[in-house]
C-alpha cells in the first residue's frame, strides 16, 4: 500500500510518525467493501446482488467506514514502519485521526523502539574468580550436620544444659515493641546453644526440670529475621514439658548406604562430601563470574531503555505471579521491588543479543 509519511524522533527511545494513505486507496478500499457487501447482502426490493451502491452506502456505510478504518490503519501502519526501518516496541498510540469517504485519511501514530546499541566494550574484562578451595573445616562442619540432621532426640529425666532441646509452653507477659499479636506459643522447641538470641534462652533455662516453670526476659535485635520480635524486649512465662538429648546416630556403614552403598568409612563419606561441597562452590564461582561479567557489560555499554519494555516486563512478571500464588499480588509493590532487576534483565537481554549477532556476522 502506497502512503506517505513524516518520522519524528522524540525524548529517549519515543517515536512519531505522521502517516497519510491518499484519497484514491481510501476510495478503492470503500468501493471494494461495497462491492462485497452488494454481493453478499439482500435488501427489500431488491434481488440479491442488485441493490445500488446508493442504498448500501446509506444502510452500511457506517459499518463499512468502522471496517475500511481498521484495515488502512493497520496496513499503512505496517508499511510505514517498515519503510522508515523502525522496530516498535509495544502498541502504537493513535492519535488525530481525520477520516471520511472521499478524503485522504492521516493520523499520527507514537510508539517507543527497540534502542539503538552500539557495542563499546564486551571483551577483556579483569575479574577476580572467587576462591572456590574445600577446606577441611568445611567438611567435618557438614559431616556434623548430616550426622545432627539423620539423629534422634530423646527424653533425658535431669535439669536442662547447654545442647539440650526442650519443649515448652511460652506466654508473652510483656512486649516493649508491641508487635505481638500472639499472646501465647505452645509446644516450642528450643535448642540450648550459642547465639544472640538462643544463648540468652539457654542462660535462663539452664539448671530447669521438666514441669518446672519460670519467668524469663528476652532482648531481640533490631535485625532479627522475625519482624514481630526484632528490637524488642519481651517477658515470657515459660513451662517446660520435657528436657531433650541429640542421641547422635552412629557413623556407620548402615549408616553410609542411605547415601551412597559403595562408602564403607567415615574418610570415604568424608570423600564424597568434600566433593559435593567442590561441585556446589565451584557452580557458585562460575555464576558470580558471570554476574561479574554480566555487571561489566551493562556498564560499559549504555543505552537509553523505552518504557514499554520495562512495562512489559512488570506486567509478565505480575501475571506469573497471580497465577503461581494464592494471595493477593500488590502490584505496586511488585513494582517497585523488580523494577530495577527488569531493567537490568532487559539490558542484559538486548545487550546478549547483539553481541550473539555480532560474533556470527564476524
Amino acid at each position: 500500500m502506497p502512503v506517505n509519511f513524516e518520522l519524528a524522533q522524540g525524548e529517549k527511545c519515543k517515536r512519531t510518525l505522521k502517516i497519510t494513505v491518499t484519497q484514491d486507496v481510501v476510495q478503492e478500499k470503500f468501493d471494494a467493501v461495497y462491492r462485497k457487501l452488494k454481493h453478499d447482502v439482500e435488501l427489500p426490493g431488491f434481488r440479491k446482488g442488485k441493490a445500488p451502491i446508493a442504498t448500501i452506502r446509506a444502510r452500511y456505510g457506517a459499518a463499512a467506514a468502522r471496517d475500511v478504518l481498521e484495515d488502512l490503519m493497520d496496513e499503512s501502519y505496517r508499511e510505514a514502519i517498515s519503510q522508515a526501518g523502525v522496530t516498535p516496541v509495544d502498541y502504537p498510540k493513535i492519535l488525530d485521526v481525520d477520516f471520511e469517504e472521499g478524503k485522504a485519511l492521516t493520523y499520527t501514530a507514537e510508539f517507543e523502539i527497540r534502542p539503538e546499541i552500539t557495542l563499546e566494550k564486551y571483551t577483556g574484562f579483569t575479574l577476580k574468580k572467587p576462591d572456590d578451595t574445600v577446606k577441611d573445616s568445611e567438611v567435618n562442619d557438614l559431616l556434623e550436620y548430616v550426622q545432627r540432621k539423620n539423629s534422634s532426640l530423646e527424653s533425658v529425666e535431669r535439669p536442662a544444659q547447654k545442647g539440650d532441646f526442650v519443649l515448652a509452653d511460652l506466654e508473652v507477659l510483656s512486649d516493649s515493641a508491641g508487635n505481638l499479636g500472639t499472646k501465647k506459643f505452645e509446644n516450642v522447641q528450643l535448642e540450648l546453644v550459642e547465639g544472640d538470641v538462643a544463648s540468652q534462652f539457654a542462660k535462663q533455662i539452664s539448671g530447669l526440670d521438666a514441669g518446672a516453670e519460670t519467668e524469663i526476659e528476652i532482648v531481640y535485635p533490631e535485625e532479627h529475621f522475625d519482624k514481630r520480635f526484632s528490637g524488642s524486649t519481651i517477658r515470657f512465662k515459660i513451662s517446660l514439658k520435657a528436657v531433650k538429648h541429640l542421641q547422635l546416630v552412629e557413623l556407620n556403614t548402615e549408616f553410609f548406604k542411605q547415601f551412597d552403598e559403595s562408602i564403607t568409612t567415615v574418610d570415604e563419606f568424608k570423600t564424597k562430601l568434600k566433593s559435593d561441597i567442590q561441585a556446589r562452590k565451584s557452580k557458585e564461582s562460575h555464576d558470580s563470574l558471570r554476574e561479574e561479567t554480566i555487571k561489566e557489560v551493562i556498564d560499559k555499554n549504555r543505552f537509553e531503555l523505552p518504557e514499554a519494555m520495562v512495562e512489559r516486563y512488570l506486567e509478565r512478571l505480575i501475571e506469573d505471579m497471580r497465577k503461581n500464588s494464592k494471595e493477593t499480588i500488590d502490584e505496586a509493590e511488585v513494582r517497585e521491588q523488580y523494577r530495577a532487576v527488569g531493567i537490568r534483565q532487559i539490558r542484559w537481554d538486548l545487550l546478549f543479543h547483539d553481541i550473539a549477532e555480532k560474533r556470527i556476522s564476524a
